[in-house]
Protein backbone atom coordinates (compact mmCIF):
# COMPACT_ATOMS: atom_id res chain seq x y z
CA UNK A 1 0.00 0.00 0.00
CA UNK A 2 1.36 3.39 -1.06
CA UNK A 3 1.72 6.45 1.70
CA UNK A 4 -0.63 8.43 0.64
CA UNK A 5 -0.04 12.58 1.71
CA UNK A 6 -2.53 14.63 3.32
CA UNK A 7 -4.77 16.63 1.19
CA UNK A 8 -4.04 20.08 3.32
CA UNK A 9 -0.27 19.63 4.11
CA UNK A 10 0.55 20.83 0.14
CA UNK A 11 -1.68 22.85 -1.52
CA UNK A 12 -1.99 24.72 -4.96
CA UNK A 13 -5.51 26.82 -5.06
CA UNK A 14 -6.81 28.79 -7.69
CA UNK A 15 -7.87 31.38 -6.77
CA UNK A 16 -9.02 33.15 -9.62
CA UNK A 17 -9.89 32.15 -13.59
CA UNK A 18 -9.52 28.29 -13.29
CA UNK A 19 -11.52 26.24 -14.05
CA UNK A 20 -12.52 27.58 -17.27
CA UNK A 21 -12.90 26.66 -21.63
CA UNK A 22 -9.82 28.70 -21.63
CA UNK A 23 -7.86 26.82 -18.75
CA UNK A 24 -4.24 26.14 -19.51
CA UNK A 25 -2.98 23.41 -18.17
CA UNK A 26 -1.03 20.14 -19.11
CA UNK A 27 -1.47 16.18 -17.97
CA UNK A 28 1.81 14.11 -18.56
CA UNK A 29 3.50 11.02 -16.43
CA UNK A 30 5.78 11.96 -14.10
CA UNK A 31 9.24 11.28 -15.16
CA UNK A 32 11.32 8.01 -14.12
CA UNK A 33 12.70 7.85 -10.54
CA UNK A 34 11.61 11.34 -9.88
CA UNK A 35 10.55 11.78 -6.54
CA UNK A 36 9.18 14.91 -4.30
CA UNK A 37 6.41 16.47 -6.41
CA UNK A 38 3.92 17.78 -3.82
CA UNK A 39 0.56 19.58 -5.10
CA UNK A 40 2.09 23.48 -5.47
CA UNK A 41 5.12 22.17 -6.50
CA UNK A 42 7.14 24.33 -9.69
CA UNK A 43 7.36 21.54 -12.12
CA UNK A 44 8.54 21.14 -16.14
CA UNK A 45 8.53 19.05 -18.93
CA UNK A 46 11.50 17.04 -19.47
CA UNK A 47 11.86 17.48 -23.63
CA UNK A 48 13.37 13.64 -24.04
CA UNK A 49 10.53 11.95 -21.94
CA UNK A 50 8.01 14.30 -22.24
CA UNK A 51 7.02 13.30 -18.57
CA UNK A 52 7.28 16.05 -15.20
CA UNK A 53 10.25 16.40 -13.17
CA UNK A 54 10.60 19.28 -10.27
CA UNK A 55 12.07 22.41 -10.13
CA UNK A 56 12.81 24.43 -13.20
CA UNK A 57 15.39 24.28 -15.98
CA UNK A 58 16.76 27.66 -17.19
CA UNK A 59 14.18 28.85 -20.21
CA UNK A 60 11.84 25.95 -19.34
CA UNK A 61 8.49 26.91 -19.13
CA UNK A 62 7.36 26.46 -15.03
CA UNK A 63 3.98 25.03 -14.31
CA UNK A 64 2.69 24.47 -11.13
CA UNK A 65 1.69 20.50 -9.94
CA UNK A 66 -1.87 20.60 -9.54
CA UNK A 67 -1.78 17.08 -7.01
CA UNK A 68 1.41 15.62 -5.50
CA UNK A 69 2.47 12.46 -7.25
CA UNK A 70 1.79 10.46 -3.86
CA UNK A 71 -2.26 11.77 -3.90
CA UNK A 72 -4.59 9.29 -4.83
CA UNK A 73 -5.56 10.85 -7.99
CA UNK A 74 -2.16 10.98 -9.50
CA UNK A 75 -1.39 7.12 -8.43
CA UNK A 76 -2.64 5.47 -11.41
CA UNK A 77 -2.76 2.03 -12.48
CA UNK A 78 -4.66 -0.48 -10.09
CA UNK A 79 -4.45 1.75 -6.65
CA UNK A 80 -6.81 4.16 -8.35
CA UNK A 81 -9.78 4.57 -10.47
CA UNK A 82 -8.87 8.37 -11.85
CA UNK A 83 -5.26 8.70 -13.61
CA UNK A 84 -3.52 6.08 -15.90
CA UNK A 85 -0.74 7.24 -17.62
CA UNK A 86 2.28 4.78 -19.78
CA UNK A 87 4.27 4.54 -16.31
CA UNK A 88 1.30 4.30 -14.08
CA UNK A 89 1.75 7.70 -12.54
CA UNK A 90 0.49 11.21 -13.82
CA UNK A 91 -0.41 14.35 -12.67
CA UNK A 92 -1.44 18.03 -14.06
CA UNK A 93 0.19 20.99 -14.21
CA UNK A 94 -0.89 24.82 -14.75
CA UNK A 95 0.99 26.45 -17.06
CA UNK A 96 3.22 29.86 -16.02
CA UNK A 97 1.41 31.62 -18.60
CA UNK A 98 -2.28 31.10 -17.65
CA UNK A 99 -4.36 34.19 -16.61
CA UNK A 100 -4.69 32.06 -12.92
CA UNK A 101 -4.40 34.03 -9.78
CA UNK A 102 -2.91 30.98 -7.33
CA UNK A 103 -1.52 30.52 -3.96
CA UNK A 104 0.91 27.77 -3.08
CA UNK A 105 2.42 26.23 0.58
CA UNK A 106 5.33 25.54 -2.03
CA UNK A 107 7.64 28.58 -1.22
CA UNK A 108 10.70 29.04 0.61
CA UNK A 109 10.76 30.74 3.84
CA UNK A 110 11.94 33.93 5.22
CA UNK A 111 10.86 36.25 2.05
CA UNK A 112 9.32 39.37 2.47
CA UNK A 113 6.87 38.12 -0.86
CA UNK A 114 5.50 41.65 -1.12
CA UNK A 115 2.86 42.46 -3.58
CA UNK A 116 3.34 42.97 -6.91
CA UNK A 117 7.62 41.04 -6.27
CA UNK A 118 8.61 38.85 -8.61
CA UNK A 119 8.91 35.09 -8.29
CA UNK A 120 11.13 32.78 -9.32
CA UNK A 121 11.72 28.49 -8.79
CA UNK A 122 13.98 28.23 -6.18
CA UNK A 123 16.82 26.02 -6.83
CA UNK A 124 19.07 23.30 -4.83
CA UNK A 125 17.93 21.95 -1.81
CA UNK A 126 14.39 24.24 -2.37
CA UNK A 127 13.87 22.85 -5.55
CA UNK A 128 9.97 22.83 -6.77
CA UNK A 129 9.16 26.03 -4.62
CA UNK A 130 9.11 29.42 -5.34
CA UNK A 131 11.13 32.19 -3.72
CA UNK A 132 11.52 35.85 -4.50
CA UNK A 133 13.92 36.77 -8.13
CA UNK A 134 14.58 39.86 -10.11
CA UNK A 135 13.65 40.76 -13.19
CA UNK A 136 16.36 39.55 -16.51
CA UNK A 137 18.21 37.84 -13.82
CA UNK A 138 16.20 34.87 -13.08
CA UNK A 139 13.35 33.02 -15.33
CA UNK A 140 10.56 34.51 -13.47
CA UNK A 141 7.13 31.80 -13.05
CA UNK A 142 4.86 34.99 -11.13
CA UNK A 143 4.11 37.88 -9.76
CA UNK A 144 3.29 38.21 -5.86
CA UNK A 145 -0.57 39.56 -5.68
CA UNK A 146 -1.40 39.24 -2.07
CA UNK A 147 1.38 38.38 -0.32
CA UNK A 148 1.67 35.82 2.33
CA UNK A 149 -0.85 35.00 4.59
CA UNK A 150 -2.45 31.40 6.50
CA UNK A 151 -5.28 30.00 4.29
CA UNK A 152 -8.75 28.53 4.80
CA UNK A 153 -6.96 25.36 5.73
CA UNK A 154 -4.79 26.72 7.96
CA UNK A 155 -1.89 26.48 5.77
CA UNK A 156 0.94 29.12 4.91
CA UNK A 157 0.80 30.25 1.94
CA UNK A 158 1.73 32.43 -0.62
CA UNK A 159 -0.47 34.16 -3.46
CA UNK A 160 0.48 35.36 -7.00
CA UNK A 161 -0.49 35.75 -10.13
CA UNK A 162 1.44 33.47 -12.98
CA UNK A 163 3.67 34.81 -15.13
CA UNK A 164 6.70 33.87 -17.62
CA UNK A 165 9.77 35.42 -18.06
CA UNK A 166 12.95 34.26 -19.02
CA UNK A 167 16.08 35.15 -17.78
CA UNK A 168 17.71 37.54 -20.62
Amino acid sequence: MVNLSSMYTNQLNALKAWPSQYALDKSLPIADGETGIVAGSVIHMDPTEKAFKLGSVAGAMPMFAWVGQAEYDALGGGDTNISSYGNGKGITGLVATGGFELETTEFVSGGTYAPNAPLTPATAGNAGKVTEGTFYTDDICGIVSNGMSENAHGANVVAFWTYFLPAS
